[in-house]
């Protein structure tokens, strides 16, 4: 299919046919007969290809449907290449059958759009429009307009009016459709350096890669690494210059524009036979995501140059051989972005530098400017109404080059200037000027690095609006921020191109909920906000769903806010404590020196000399006899260091500690409900006490209490309950058994649970237990058969607690930790009389009570 097209726009096109060899066809009419000829026998071959029922027939056998899978990712991947050829995005291998038909219908588009055009250029039809410079100027500001926001004591002088020329033009054409190799703004690869040769090289080139922990490739090493750590300065720049020279005049100085390789070659001449030169550059950054560097103005001594880096972006890497070589001095002003797009955009090092940014600042000048510099040294006023000028105009205005040689014109004056004063400031000494030096050569090390999208880019411009988002509208403000980055990639568009931050943080904090409302917050509105109008309305609806939580924490609004201080704080008329300018500061409140002290400071005469109060003792070469006989009045207190008073406080913590050691131990042994090995209790000389852990009126509720009582009974000879008698018969029964847990036990052992059971009854409580007549138990209770009689006078007794009663007992002061394997209770005299000299099936009962009651400690011995 041809283009449509006027008689013209044909016999231009047929007219102009190229005689060229075409790959194997010699013209391009044989090339398009032959094409042609093809696309007939596609066309042929699909119509015969089958369809409908037929091909449901033939698709039952594996062979064809193999071939035709095998031809279908043949054809699509041809199609894939052409895509990427015309520049139209998107894989169409995975997509399904409608969006792979628009596919093909954009590249189409794509394809017709541009024959036409370059039919319409051949034909002379077309025309590329002029540039048209528009030119803004701002209104004046003066201190006459600032109102009221001055200061009163703030000294007035006659100040000029400020002016700002915004210098731009309509129709400008986008350098980067020209750029032979294309801009990578991917946030997935790092920046690889664009050097091919490697001229005054120590080391062969050699463009290393750096990996992060994970193994992926984060940047590259500098190419001139080496050659700037073994770079030393020079010998006779360290000397001071007799006679700076002043440059001549711009208007009088030659002016050459560097556009083509010619000019190119002649710059290249004439800095390699100079010892220094003067260079900076012209950036453009808003319609571009990474920027362009637009201008390049080199100086010499004799010569201004301006080269336009924009034409010559792939042939400059050339003027490595001058600006790399060690022996020629090259001067910069505020080098530190200048040397990142040098290596971007230009291929290009600098080895042997002077910024006299970084000299100014070793000086200590109030201002680092090039303005004050030009001022300080060559008494001229320095226009920089331009410097929003758009730098992509071409041809350049006079205004621009004039504004752009001003830069570099005299730079190498002030450097002179700088040096002298550098050597004279270190006493003709060359420490300043060498550190000058060794700063601008650190700078010469940097490497560009791309601009990286992280989940925290977007509290920068949080902190800095100081606004209090909620979770919805931060959530907002990442994901428009997020869409932002991804669209200004991919278009080669600045973000605030894209959408500038106000109107970001407006839509983020409205979360408007129709489409209108998004456009509302936007005046005038971006060209790809319009466009992508509804992507950014569905990332309003989705913050809008999210739960709403809080507002943002408020260690994050503290943290926005940066403070800038003013003060000179190395000055020796600083001082922090210094008070007296606060409004509401008093210096007549008490303090620790006291009135008397205070008044005798007051009427001291002699102020001006030596100070007679110091902050530990009185000294004793005073010569006022009077104040002496004051002073020693006075109570000297007497000055314990820190470390005194922590050696004092030393015996008083460890008194501390053993009291809450001994509170511990009481309250541990009010909580034991039995000694700690019941078998191994030595023989005493005092009774055994029983607590009483229940109120007087549920004695019965305890089964200790029984059990003290059946055996109080028993024996007729002792006063008590568990008398020693009952220990020296558990003692000597134990003793009779074959337990290892008995033998093994020590007599220290024996003690102590002795005493445990000493202090947990209270002699008290035993003597009015006994004493009460109606606790008595019967004498016979070995068999329940003959004690009928007796339980009837148990259940007329009111006191008695019945077995259908759930006993209370207050489990919580009970260690558990020493009851592993049975109960005490049963573990008496009386329970192993029970079974004691039984034999045949009472043997058997003995053995179960003897497993089932036995103590932890036992096993655990008997285990080892």
């Amino acid at each position: 299919m041809e283009p449509g097209g006027s008689n013209q726009q044909m016999h231009a096109r047929k007219s102009h046919q190229s005689t060229r060899g075409l790959g194997n066809f010699a013209t391009i009419d044989e090339f398009t007969k032959n094409g042609f000829a093809l696309i007939v026998e596609g066309i042929r071959s699909v119509n015969s290809f089958p369809s409908g029922a037929p091909r449901d027939l033939y698709c039952a056998y594996p062979t064809f449907c193999k071939v035709v899978e095998t031809q279908s990712d043949r054809i699509l991947g041809i199609i894939s290449s052409v895509l990427k050829q015309q520049n139209v995005k998107g894989n169409i291998q995975r997509r399904q059958q409608d969006e792979q038909l628009e596919l093909l219908q954009e590249c189409n588009d794509a394809m017709l759009e541009r024959i036409n055009s370059n039919l319409d250029d051949i034909a002379g039809i077309k025309k590329n429009p002029e540039t048209i410079i528009v030119e803004t100027q701002l209104a004046d500001i003066s201190i006459s307009q600032r109102g009221n926001a001055e200061s009163w004591n703030v000294l007035k002088r006659n100040e000029l009016p400020r002016s700002a020329r915004l210098l731009t033009a309509k129709n400008i054409a986008r350098p980067q459709a020209n750029f032979k190799v294309a801009v990578d703004n991917s946030s997935l690869t790092p920046f690889v350096p664009k050097i091919k040769d490697k001229p005054n090289s120590l080391k062969p080139l050699a463009i290393l890669p750096e990996y992060d922990e994970n193994g992926i490739v984060v940047s590259y090493l500098h190419p001139y690494e080496f050659e700037l750590m073994k770079l030393e300065t020079p010998r006779n720049l360290l000397t001071p210059i007799d006679e700076p020279k002043r440059p001549r005049d711009i208007e009088k100085t030659p002016l050459i524009q560097v556009a083509d390789e010619k000019g190119l070659k002649d710059l290249l001449y004439d800095l390699k036979h100079s010892t220094e030169f003067a260079v900076d550059l012209e950036h453009h950054s808003y319609r571009t995501f990474q920027g362009i560097t637009c201008l390049m103005q080199i100086s010499t001594r004799q010569k201004d140059y301006i080269v336009d880096t924009l034409s010559l972006r792939d042939e400059l890497h050339v003027l490595n051989d001058v600006f790399t070589d060690p022996k020629i001095l090259k001067i910069f002003h505020g080098a530190l972005s200048d040397i990142d797009w040098l290596q971007r955009d230009l291929a290009l090092y600098v080895v042997n530098m002077f910024d006299t940014s970084e000299a100014a600042k070793l000086l200590g000048f109030p201002r680092l400017s090039l303005a004050y510099l030009l001022k300080n040294y060559c008494n001229i006023e320095a226009d920089k109404a331009f410097q929003l000028a758009d730098w992509r105009i071409r041809p350049l205005p006079e205004e621009l080059i004039s504004y752009a040689r001003q830069d570099t014109h005299y730079l190498i004056y002030i450097y002179e200037q700088l040096r002298n004063e550098l050597l004279k400031r270190s006493n003709s000494e060359a420490n300043l000027l060498v550190t000058a030096f060794k700063q601008s050569t650190e700078v010469c090390k940097r490497r560009y690095k791309k601009p990286k999208l992280t989940p925290d880019s977007h509290m920068d411009i949080f902190r800095k609006s100081k606004r209090p988002f909620d979770n919805r509208q931060l959530f907002a403000l990442k994901e428009i921020f997020a869409w932002r980055d991804k669209i200004a990639r991919t278009e080669d568009e600045s973000c605030g191109y894209v959408l500038p931050n106000h109107m970001m943080l407006q839509i983020a904090e409205s979360l408007p909920r129709e489409m209108q409302g998004v456009l509302a917050c936007c005046n005038p509105i971006p060209p790809l906000v319009r466009q992508h109008l509804h992507f950014l309305h569905q990332i309003i609806l989705k913050a809008r769903e999210q739960p709403l939580v809080k507002p943002i924490i408020d260690e994050v609004i503290v943290n926005r806010v940066v403070t800038v201080t003013t003060k000179d704080v190395n000055s020796r008329l600083h001082c922090p404590h210094d008070l007296s300018h606060v409004p509401e500061f008093r210096d007549d409140l008490p303090t620790l020196l006291g009135e008397q002290k205070r008044n005798l400071l007051e009427n001291d005469s002699s102020r001006t000399s030596n100070p007679i109060i110091s902050v530990f003792e009185t000294p004793s070469n005073s010569k006022d006899e009077d104040i002496k006989k004051k002073l020693s009045s006075l109570r000297k207190v007497n000055f314990v260091s820190p470390y005194d008073r922590y050696k004092a406080a030393i015996p008083f913590a460890e008194q501390q500690r053993l009291k809450e050691l001994e509170k511990e131990a009481e309250l541990r042994s009010s909580k034991l409900l039995c000694p700690v090995n019941p078998q191994s209790i030595k023989q005493e000389d005092q009774p055994v006490q029983i607590k009483k852990e229940v109120e007087d009126g549920d004695l019965y509720k305890m089964p200790e209490v029984k059990e003290a009582k059946r055996k109080r009974e028993a024996d007729d000879t002792s006063e008590l309950p568990m008398n020693v008698k009952k220990i020296k018969t558990e003692v000597s029964n134990k003793k009779n058994r074959s337990s290892t847990s008995f033998k093994e036990t020590s007599p220290e052992t024996l003690a102590n649970s002795t005493q445990n059971i000493r202090s947990e009854v209270a002699p008290d409580e035993v003597q009015s237990y006994n004493q009460t007549p109606q606790n008595r138990l019967p004498n016979s209770r070995k068999f329940k058969n003959k004690n009928k009689g007796n339980k009837k006078k148990l259940t007329s007794n009111k006191t008695v607690q019945s077995s259908n009663q759930s006993v209370h007992v207050d489990f919580t002061k009970v260690d558990y930790s020493k009851f592993r394997g049975g109960s005490e209770k049963q573990k008496s005299d009386n329970a192993h009389a029970k079974f004691a000299g039984k034999k045949g099936r009472d043997k058997v009962n003995n053995k179960k009570f003897n497993k089932l009651f036995t103590f932890s400690t036992s096993n655990a011995n008997k285990k080892n």
